[in-house]
């Protein structure tokens, strides 16, 4: 056995690739059943009992060319008014080769004239001879058919691949390989000439050759000439009569069939082998009309074990990525497929090609890159989203839809076919920002989309594994989950009414209904346009109203996740990034954290922190404070049990957004000497407070607002000991603690 690397055959351009596929299909038909091929370092091998001088002499003298027809079209060379010289050339051949091909343009020409039709069949007419095609043309004729098209209810469904039944546009297939067929002389009895065996060369191991001209059609687009394909300012289509033989030769692996979904009823439609629909994923386009005029997609499997022709045929005639039990529709759905190993597990990798329409309503084969076979378990999430997915996707496929819920919807496929195809949680990250970016827009019109009668549900139930598959370790994530989580896992008690998650102060939902309905006319939902901090001060604000309306006996600030201090200071310095914030807290705030285990964040060190947001906090906390004694120190936490609790004075936030800074802070400093704490400086021997030195701030609305928004930030409940260290006079604590115990009615 011989190893023949075919340098001529690469897995881009189309042309190149079907060629592989040509040749080991032509070996193993008429030369060496035990023939294998497979792809390495972007070139096809051949492995077969063939040498590189025995692998020329059987294309030159040995090989048969496939009787590849398509007398059901105009211009194939069977009706009037089309060119038949090559027609009549391969029915007059004398070589053996040929002899197949003769027998069957004789069979065809007698099924027309039994029909009578000399003209293009159309419609009824045409359907009814391509089955009679179907019943009496050999095999081998039949397989070309299948390759090209799939007889339905009505009508045919053609493949991407072939055009639209073995043309594209007036650019017959069969045609053009029958010319060829007969440019390189093989339907005479005589020795191939110079000039076949140099083309012969390069299409196989790529040598120089000079090509010749003549239309490729979409399959190289290299080739196919037009407006700055060479020098000066439009050059010619050219051509390896050789190349375009095996191309086709190769396509004829590519059958298809049609498949009807199970349980649904509906007309069959056209399947063919790794073909999906076309979407603007994976890939910048600069024409926005690119994914609705493509013909499809096509992903053309690479191998890196020897297979033979069978095998190959198996793998080809199983085409089929399966998503969630069901074939992949479009190119984001193949990307799933194959992070979830939901194809072939011998393919190492795909080649993506599309058709897509260029130089005016022709289309070309355009390659968008490779895609790696990789196992990415997070990609099992995305099936909790693919029912509100299905819905948006049909909402937004009204033809009146605005363009901001389809460019939401192409977000999602965007960053669900990156992350299928690099991975990691920064990619996964992207998915959920998508989301939100989708649900912010949905919550503008309450799920309506323009005039489509389809409205989709707010999205929920998401579950928490999604914060772990997300999590990058960026400061900025771990302020979007923190806040994502505040109210979500209330107490329900029936003296203390809940109220809803932050969720429900962003867009309008109904949060008794888990928030899988939209709400009309909820007063809760303040956020708007405006920067991230002011939307945050507004929140809050909100929520200490509502929970002062219900009756809560603690703040509805509490979540399942917490932020440290150091990442707080840096969110008040202004440090982080605010844009990337606001986009986690809309896809955060999706998942459902009540089924998730609490997390808090652990402070490793001291760090500055300001002292106003340390005072401030303190009054702002969602449990009690509570004392506990530890190697003979005082330490504070929050706890669930009984404890000091400060309530806020509601003209502290208004103080803030409107930047008055000190007045805040001594409206604070009131508050807890008045709940037993002593802010420092503390009194004066005279028994005088001095508040004062905490208004000593100039007037700042931006500092202001970014501290009102920290003060919705949940934070560890062992950091409180250092806020109260930070702003308490050390010598009050244990009075703080004598305090605490005469609540409960205990001495010290």
């Amino acid at each position: 056995m011989t190893k023949i690397p075919l340098a001529g055959c690469t897995p881009e351009p189309l042309m190149c690739y079907l060629k592989a596929l040509g040749i080991l299909r032509l070996v193993s038909e008429q030369k060496d059943p035990e023939a294998r091929g497979w792809w390495k370092n972007d070139v096809f091998w051949l492995r077969s009992l063939l040498n590189h001088e025995d692998l020329v002499q059987f294309f030159l003298q040995e090989y048969r060319p496939t009787p590849i027809v398509a007398p059901w079209a105009g211009g194939s060379g069977f009706f009037s008014g089309d060119n038949a010289n090559a027609v009549n050339s391969l029915c007059s051949s004398n070589a053996d080769r040929c002899a197949s091909y003769m027998a069957v343009i004789h069979h065809v020409r007698r099924i027309l004239e039994a029909e009578q039709i000399t003209t293009k069949p159309k419609d009824d007419e045409k359907s009814r001879l391509i089955r009679r095609y179907k019943r009496e043309l050999p095999d081998a004729v039949i397989a070309w058919m299948d390759a090209t098209m799939v007889l339905q209810k009505d009508g045919q469904g053609f493949s991407p691949l072939l055009g639209t039944g073995g043309n594209d546009g007036r650019l017959d297939f069969t045609q053009n390989f029958m010319q060829r067929v007969v440019a390189l002389n093989l339907h005479k009895d005589e020795s191939a000439s110079d000039e076949s065996r140099m083309w012969l060369a390069h299409a196989l191991f790529g040598s120089q050759a000079r090509l010749h001209k003549a239309s490729v059609g979409q399959f190289a687009p290299g080739r196919a000439g037009g407006p700055n394909a060479t020098q000066g300012m439009e050059g010619d289509s050219t051509d390896n009569p050789w190349d375009f033989i095996l191309m086709i030769e190769g396509s004829l692996l590519f059958a298809g069939a049609a498949v009807r979904r199970f349980g649904v009823v509906e007309s069959a439609r056209a399947s063919f082998p790794f073909t999906v629909r076309a979407i603007a994923a994976g890939f910048d386009s600069p024409a926005s009309k690119d994914e609705a005029e493509s013909r499809g997609e096509l992903w053309l499997p690479l191998w890196s074990r020897p297979v033979n022709k069978d095998g190959l045929c198996h793998l080809l005639g199983e085409g089929r990525a399966d998503l969630s039990g069901r074939p992949a529709r479009d190119a984001t759905d193949f990307a799933r497929a194959i992070a979830g190993l939901g194809v072939d597990r011998g393919v190492h990798s795909f080649s993506r090609t599309a058709f897509l329409k260029r130089s005016g309503k022709a289309f070309l084969s355009t390659p968008l890159g490779r895609f790696d076979v990789r196992e990415r378990a997070e990609v099992d999430l995305l099936r909790e989203v693919d029912n509100w997915l299905d819905s948006l996707r049909r909402a937004t496929g009204d033809k009146n839809a605005p363009s901001r819920f389809i460019a939401a919807l192409r977000g999602i496929d965007s960053a669900v076919f990156d992350f299928c195809r690099y991975g990691g949680a920064t990619f996964f990250q992207r998915i959920v920002i998508a989301l939100g970016q989708a649900e912010r827009e949905l919550a503008l019109t309450s799920g309506k989309v323009g005039q489509s009668k389809i409205t989709p549900s707010p999205l929920g139930g998401v579950s928490a594994d999604w914060i772990k598959a997300a999590d990058d370790g960026a400061r900025e994530f771990r302020i979007a989950l923190a806040l994502a989580g505040v109210g979500q896992n209330q107490e329900s008690r029936p003296e203390q009414p809940k109220i809803g998650p932050l969720r429900a102060n962003l867009e309008p939902v109904d949060w008794q209904k888990r928030c899988r309905a939209w709400a009309e006319k909820d007063r809760s939902v303040v956020w708007n346009a405006a920067d991230l901090a002011t939307n945050l001060a507004n929140v809050l604000a909100r929520r200490m109203t509502d929970g002062a309306r219900a009756g809560c006996e603690r703040l509805p600030l509490a979540s399942r996740y917490t932020v440290p201090l150091d990442t707080i200071s840096a969110f008040v310095a202004g440090d982080l990034d605010d844009e990337r914030i606001e986009q986690l807290l809309w896809g955060l705030m999706l998942v459902d954290m009540t089924g998730g285990s609490p997390q808090e964040a652990h402070d490793q060190h001291c760090v500055p922190l300001p002292r106003e947001y340390a005072l401030l906090k303190l009054l702002f906390l969602p449990r009690p404070l509570v004392a506990d004694h530890r190697d003979g120190k005082l330490y504070w936490r929050i706890g669930n049990e009984e404890g000091l609790s400060i309530r806020p004075e509601p003209r502290i936030l208004p103080l803030l957004r409107a930047g008055r800074i000190g007045e805040a802070c001594c409206i604070a400093v009131q508050r807890l000497r008045a709940s037993g704490l002593s802010p420092m400086p503390g009194s004066l021997p005279t028994g005088t407070t001095r508040e004062e030195v905490w208004s000593e701030q100039p007037i700042d609305p931006r500092r202001g607002r970014r501290l009102a928004a920290a003060l919705l930030i949940p934070i560890p409940s062992e950091s409180v000991n250092h806020l109260i260290r930070l702003v308490c006079r050390a010598d009050d604590l244990s009075a703080a603690e004598e305090f605490i115990l005469s609540q409960k009615g205990e001495t010290k």
